[in-house]
């Protein structure tokens, strides 16, 4: 295949997966445009359909599939009406598993990996005017990790941004395969984290998300071992009005120095985004978390009595090896004691080259972990709608995603991520919202997943 030097070539980026591979993609997006390629969100427009994909479980792995089939049919339709189409795929899953992917998919011109992320102009020209294949991507551990000055194009809404603090992860946690796919722990210096933030303030960005793979093992990396909340107070220092956010901690790492910051007030708003996974000990440990049951409980209890203000989201996950009916209903009680603000479940996966693979344990058939599942998100939905209906008469602050549609304006609280937590839909007061600032809204009626409200002077 094969195109002139001069032609212009347009990619559609698909990505997959969580926020911190949306960075990446949007790295891919600048890195595109800065060296003279086109971008479209039209597949009928483009030469190149780029998959980004995510691969930590099944379900992931299954939706990265679908797309790429998906490609390969586009790819197809143009062939058959004589046009140059490719497609490509990176992310975790060719990072992964390169051999078997190219097996799976053979009719996909070329995979790349996540070191290839800031050259993915240079693979693309290659591949449309080079004479040879481009290589599969290395096995090796990544190292890459963009900065400040690294060509970024965001796809967010424009109130919202993510600032990747750091790549990689140095836990071993029995079921992840994250660390043996993007690598170890690499945090960006202080003074590019401050920068980026400057940038993406005086662009009109109203809350930034700072995420990582681990984000309080922030800066151990590093010489001087800069904290997070070190980060997270000079980046709060900068002048403007906007929230900080930081997404993706670990218990291990949860210090009451972060803790006093969250519920301090000012920009970082009191929102704890922090995976437990399960309160069984044994599961726990099995699980290779660092903590056990009690010492979960002793955390979840000092932030419920000293920081009442601060929300709190977490992930769970059911149906690990040797799970018994006991230990579901242990984390099934300890949900109806904390009341989490936000809660996500999983079923276990298994994943190949992870400790838990061998584990000497029962393994939980999948229906029974999917059960499991559903009957913790029933339980949060029940607290989740007793919260929500708590705030109907109380007025709260509301950032908007989206510009006002005939007085309509969806947005979320401070105790709302992005993407993943609910949201709060208010009628905006005549004349006053022909920008996107925040505003004073008063709930006026609630269901589980979402508030509504008026917004109040």
């Amino acid at each position: 295949m094969s195109i002139s030097e001069d032609s212009p070539i347009v990619v559609q980026i698909v990505t997959l997966g969580c926020a911190k591979n949306l960075v990446d993609a949007e790295v891919m997006c600048g890195t595109l445009a800065s060296n003279g390629i086109y971008l479209t969100t039209d597949a009928e427009a483009a030469d190149v359909m780029l998959i980004n994909t995510c691969s930590f479980i099944r379900d992931a792995r299954d939706e990265a599939e679908k797309a790429i089939r998906s490609a390969l049919s586009w790819k197809r339709r143009g062939q058959r009406r004589g046009l140059t189409r490719a497609v490509a795929v990176g992310g975790c899953l060719p990072q992964r598993q390169p051999e078997a992917c190219q097996k799976q998919f053979p009719e996909v011109d070329f995979f790349f990996g996540l070191d290839d992320i800031d050259k993915i102009h240079l693979l693309i020209r290659q591949f449309f005017t080079g004479n040879s294949e481009l290589p599969l991507p290395k096995k090796d551990l990544p190292t890459y990790l963009y900065d400040h000055n690294t060509p970024r194009i965001t796809v967010t809404p424009e109130n919202y941004a993510y600032c990747k603090i750091a790549e990689g992860c140095d836990h071993r946690c029995a079921f992840c395969a994250i660390p043996d796919i993007r690598g170890h722990l690499r945090s960006r210096q202080p003074e590019s984290v401050l920068s980026e933030c400057r940038q993406l303030l005086e662009r009109g960005v109203r809350e930034i998300n700072f995420i990582a793979q681990d984000s309080t093992s922030y800066g151990r990396d590093l010489p001087g071992r800069p904290t997070l909340t070190e980060l997270l107070r000079r980046s709060s220092a900068l002048p403007g009005e906007y929230w900080l956010r930081v997404l993706y901690t670990h218990p291990l790492h949860v210090t009451p120095e972060f803790l006093d910051l969250l519920a301090a007030g000012g920009h970082v708003v009191p929102y704890l985004d922090m995976p437990l996974q399960h309160i069984s000990s044994h599961i726990l440990k099995d699980m290779r978390r660092g903590q056990d049951g009690q010492e979960t409980r002793k955390l979840l209890q000092l932030i419920r009595e000293k920081y009442p203000q601060i929300a709190l989201r977490s992930t769970f996950l059911v149906g690990f090896p040797g799970e018994t009916e006991q230990d579901f209903q242990e984390l099934l009680a300890f949900i109806r004691e904390i009341r989490f603000e936000r809660l996500g479940v999983f079923a276990y996966s298994p994943e190949e080259n992870t400790p838990a693979l061998q584990l000497d344990a029962q393994t939980v058939p999948h229906t029974t972990a999917v059960r499991r599942r559903n009957q913790l998100l029933q339980v949060q939905q029940e607290i989740s709608l007793a919260r929500n209906r708590s705030l109907i008469g109380q007025t709260v602050t509301v950032l908007p995603d989206e510009a006002p549609q005939r007085r309509q304006c969806l947005g979320r609280s401070s105790a709302d991520a992005p993407e993943v937590d609910q949201s709060v839909l208010f009628k905006t007061i005549p004349g006053r919202r022909g920008q996107m600032h925040f505003a004073k809204v008063r709930i006026t009626a609630a269901d589980a997943y979402q508030l509504s409200g008026e917004e109040v002077p």
